[in-house]
């Protein structure tokens, strides 16, 4: 039976580097309270004792290099190689992140710690200064508790900054939207509601509309001919229905007064344009999004069906690079669809099962429930009966699926293969099903990838998803189109 380590989520990283000196006196610990102006830093050793007491540097880059200076002749004076030398300090904003970077991109070992874990090894837990934060980091760092291999680095960093950039854009449009249907409900009530008006809300025809003086009498004033030209011009399949009960709505509803329709339409003008520039903004995003979830193992989870390219890369981006990451219980409980177990009182005592926790990444979280439904309506039909039979059995059929796929999300990105179904999974099964199979995973990939601007860049031969094709295709000896 193989054993298990009851430090779990102790760093690897660091746990090597007291091996390799195989002597707690030759290591140097360095925790850093972070701030924006000034660090807290202070030397000690693998066993606790203080080299040197806690000073100042600055957050700069005369700071970063009289700290290195400073390491390098305490580790002379004291006999520790550099090399058993690791820095660390809590997650903390931007302001550190460059300080951090530039420590690392030298070959330094930089762990991160939890502020709220970081609090419970202070001294006092009632009061918080620099120094009580700063022993209890360094506590924690001596326990071999830290992240030295962070999601956020490399193309991931990228991704997950463009990701996390665009979620706020979408929040933001969706502000806008509801003032723009404050604002509509009073200069033409019903407008923005398809059934009343045969116009789609926010549609090309829709914002054109509303740009420009909009309201129930300029709507009247227009000329039916003008108006279903306008209207198939922005594609509408049948221009004059939409026109005439488009008219005869707007003759049928109560019309604000004169009073203040000018002021009301300036607001509205405003926040049109605001919308479409967010639009416009969002699109840009998701296509940088796109190119650069091509680069990484997160793009195979787009053959899963149901899964597209925002949520594939708003998976791959929380978890980062799936070699680096913990186990699979660790990530699911990092995701916060686990919910909470207590059992006490010995063998016999009963189990508890609680709400899951709050404490979680909760953007992974919405990305991995949010996929975990498109599975359940649109996904592959053995998923698809999976998620009925938990809501059958009574089960929170999306946090149940959630964790399924990420499972499946951790294998395909780590293994670099595309989704198979379990039918196909047989070693015995014949070669050509899996070919035809892999022809319609072809055909729903490069569906979704050209809707983006990266669909040369996702089938590159130095990328994932070119070197599966290429591998695929000799393998089973078919040509995929494209």
């Amino acid at each position: 039976m193989k054993k298990k380590n009851i430090f779990q989520d102790q760093s690897q990283e660091i746990l090597n580097l007291f091996e390799d000196a195989n002597d707690r006196t030759k290591v140097m610990c360095i925790p850093m309270d972070y701030a924006k102006k000034d660090h807290l830093v202070m030397f000690c050793n693998g066993n606790g004792k203080i080299i040197r007491k806690p000073f100042s540097i600055k957050n700069s880059l005369k700071g970063k290099n009289y700290l290195t200076d400073q390491v390098r002749k305490s580790c002379r004076h004291h006999g520790i190689n550099l090399k058993h030398t690791f820095f660390g300090g809590e997650d903390c904003g931007s302001y550190a992140d460059n300080f951090i970077t530039t420590l690392r991109s030298e070959n330094w070992l930089v762990a991160g710690v939890n502020a709220r874990d970081a609090k419970t090894y202070r001294d006092n837990m009632q009061a918080s200064t620099d120094l009580l934060d700063l022993s209890g980091i360094c506590k924690m760092l001596l326990n071999c508790k830290g992240n030295c291999s962070p999601a956020q680095s490399g193309i991931y960093l990228n991704l997950r900054l463009l990701v996390r950039q665009r979620r706020q854009f979408v929040k933001m449009r969706t502000e806008v939207k509801n003032r723009i249907y404050a604002l509509v409900d009073r200069i033409f009530p019903g407008f923005l509601d398809e059934k009343k008006s045969g116009i789609l809300s926010f549609s090309k025809a829709s914002l054109f509309l509303m740009e420009d003086r909009f309201s129930v009498h300029q709507i009247l004033r227009r000329q039916r001919h003008v108006l279903i030209k306008l209207l198939y011009r922005f594609g509408l399949h049948h221009p004059e229905k939409s026109a005439d009960k488009l008219l005869h709505h707007a003759s049928h509803v109560l019309r604000p007064s004169k009073n203040n329709i000018v002021t009301l339409q300036i607001s509205l003008t405003r926040e049109i344009g605001l919308f479409k520039c967010l639009q416009e903004n969002i699109k840009y995003l998701e296509n940088s999004i796109a190119q650069n979830l091509a680069q990484t193992q997160g793009a195979f989870l787009t053959s899963i069906k149901g899964i597209g390219i925002i949520l594939a890369a708003g998976v791959s981006a929380e978890i980062g690079d799936p070699d680096k990451q913990k186990s699979l219980s660790n990530l699911i409980s990092y995701a916060g669809i686990i919910p909470r177990i207590k059992q006490t009182g010995g063998t016999q005592g009963k189990v508890q099962v609680k709400k899951v926790g709050k404490r979680c990444n909760r953007i992974l979280k919405d990305y991995v429930v949010q996929s975990a439904c498109h599975i359940g309506k649109h996904g592959p039909e053995d998923l698809m009966m999976d998620h009925k039979k938990r809501e059958a059995q009574g089960q929170h059929a999306d946090f149940g699926t959630a964790r399924r796929y990420l499972r499946m999300a951790m294998c395909l990105m780590q293994t670099s293969q595309t989704y198979l179904p379990e039918m196909l999974r047989n070693k015995n099964i014949d070669k050509s099903q899996r070919a035809e199979y892999y022809l319609e995973t072809w055909s729903t990939l490069y569906k979704k990838w050209s809707q983006t601007k990266a669909l040369k860049i996702v089938f590159a031969k130095n990328n994932p998803l070119g070197q599966w094709s290429n591998m695929i295709q000799e393998v089973y000896g078919i040509k995929f189109k494209i």
